[in-house]
């Protein structure tokens, strides 16, 4: 009785026969969290918990609440009418995005190019945004002129940055940023060394690469052997080379607050680089070096699957729940089923974490109490960053991890009952569906989710910041982050391929 007032209560503008097809499992799996995941509803007695739609569960751990957030206070139910973003929308935030990148035809990418902000404190090139900001570009634009170009001046800022002395006393290659456009490391305080950087260097320029070979681009193909593959001070080689050594040294985390070993965003980037090496190798007739990458890249699956708890997966022993892994899924994914968009780790972290940024978020709740549609992300528990808020790119992020997940499903005959059951725990879709109704329900899931970006920055002619306050949805932080804009178009361009796999015929 307790869980059908539950749902009731959780799902009261939802139709009467809509609940009753969710079963009397699936309600209850919604209270099954770490206890590091539990955000304090504030109410003390259980009638009143269950009532306002809560989970109440006593414990003897001291500071744990008894009443807390169960995630199902953020509805991720949205029937879609259409995209997110009007196609002159979505001009618009490439323009504000493009303005980032390629400064001067130096290749630089500035993260931020507000100066009001922090002193100015983003008018840099971090390795990070930029890698994956280049991702972002050869994966969603459409001018391939442009692309190339783009790419190419890249790798010229790359290697020039990287051959010099580096004045930090720690190796060049894992210096996070760089003054622009100078191009010498920025000398301040930071957390240094940054170990993420060559892993997603090489992997978004050597996809990059291997798009070249597909496509057949002559003139393409030389310029990788020259500069990209072409001996160990080309940049792919001299990143990868550097990646093996130091794979499981000591580094920052990508928050750059945080130091560890066993970051599971640094891990799964670089298995990523070092498999697509691998085959860019392979493609150039080095099959000695593919070796090596793959055979490294196979000891840092061996250590990925430590992330995993049984309900989640963690970023790192002492800060499990952070959003930085919902990321990694996306940009560390090779299409191999290892934290595949349908997988129990993948699921199982999505419902864990929504859980835990809907309490955390007042924002959230106060949103889905308006009918506006989503959830929003945020980094990590005890975050204090500008206060700790939702942020743009980790909301958008999650969009394109359900879009990824709306198309695997599209794709598919039937799915496997467990999978359906962390289906509902993760995203609340109906029960008994066919796999295309299934995915049409995803797709309103990720349109619902990007719909809640779409209204905090509506009113600011679609300009992103870094973050959005958690108490009201105002901006917060740097304006124009490139990675806000890279993440939204990301999500955008796999909306479309899971509408091109909804189409597909599905082979059984």
């Amino acid at each position: 009785l307790k869980c059908w007032l539950f749902l009731l209560v959780a799902h009261l503008a939802e139709a009467v026969m809509r609940i009753a097809l969710l079963p009397l499992a699936a309600c209850a799996d919604v209270c099954t969290l770490p206890d590091e995941a539990r955000v304090d509803c504030q109410i003390g007695d259980q009638g009143g918990c269950e009532a306002a739609g809560c989970c109440w569960s006593p414990t003897n751990t001291d500071g744990l609440p008894w009443c807390f957030y169960s995630g199902q206070q953020c509805s991720l139910k949205y029937t879609s009418s259409g995209a997110p973003f009007r196609s002159s929308e979505m001009e618009k935030i490439r323009g504000y995005f493009r303005a980032n990148i390629d400064i001067n035809g130096t290749g630089a990418i500035i993260a931020s190019p507000d100066a009001s902000w922090n002193e100015g404190a983003y008018l840099f090139h971090w390795e990070r945004d930029g890698s994956l900001t280049m991702q972002t570009v050869g994966r969603t634009d459409p001018d391939k002129a442009y692309v190339k170009t783009t790419f190419q001046n890249y790798v010229k800022w790359v290697t020039k940055v990287q051959n010099q002395k580096d004045p930090n006393g720690i190796d060049i290659l894992a210096e996070p940023k760089y003054t622009i456009p100078s191009g010498v490391p920025y000398t301040g305080d930071w957390c240094r060394p940054q170990k993420d950087g060559p892993a997603l260097r090489s992997l978004a320029v050597a996809r990059y690469a291997l798009g070249l070979f597909d496509e057949n681009d002559l003139e393409g193909m030389d310029w990788v052997r020259s500069e990209v593959f072409g001996g160990p001070e080309t940049l792919v080689q001299k990143d990868l080379a550097w990646l093996m050594q130091h794979w499981e040294d000591n580094t920052c985390d990508l928050w750059e607050d945080h130091e560890a070993t066993d970051f599971f965003w640094g891990r799964f980037a670089s298995r990523a680089a070092l498999t697509v090496g691998a085959t860019l190798a392979e493609k150039l007739g080095e099959s000695a070096l593919a070796a090596q990458y793959r055979e490294t890249a196979d000891q840092v699956t061996a250590k990925l699957w430590g992330h995993w708890t049984g309900q989640y997966v963690t970023q790192t022993a002492d800060r499990p729940l952070d959003g930085a892994v919902i990321d990694a899924f996306n940009v560390g994914y090779l299409d191999d089923g290892v934290f595949g968009p349908l997988s129990k780790e993948v699921l199982g972290t999505v419902k864990v974490f929504s859980a835990f940024f809907c309490g955390q978020y007042p924002i959230n709740r106060a949103d889905t109490a308006a009918n506006i549609p989503g959830i929003m992300y945020g980094r990590y528990k005890g975050d204090v960053y500008v206060g700790g808020n939702p942020w743009i790119l980790l909301t958008a992020s999650l969009a394109q991890l359900v879009y990824r997940t709306a198309a695997e499903v599209a794709q598919q005959s039937s799915v496997d009952a467990e999978i359906y059951g962390l289906l509902v725990d993760a995203y609340q879709v109906d029960e008994n569906l066919s796999t295309a109704k299934l995915a049409e329900q995803l797709m309103g899931t990720g349109d619902g989710i990007l719909m809640r970006i779409r209204h905090h920055i509506e009113g600011v002619d679609f300009h992103m910041w870094e973050q959005l306050y958690k108490g009201n949805g105002t901006h917060a932080s740097a304006g124009d982050l490139t990675w806000s804009y890279a993440n939204v178009l990301s999500a955008m361009q796999f909306r479309e391929k899971a509408q091109q796999a909804m189409t597909r015929e599905v082979v059984v």
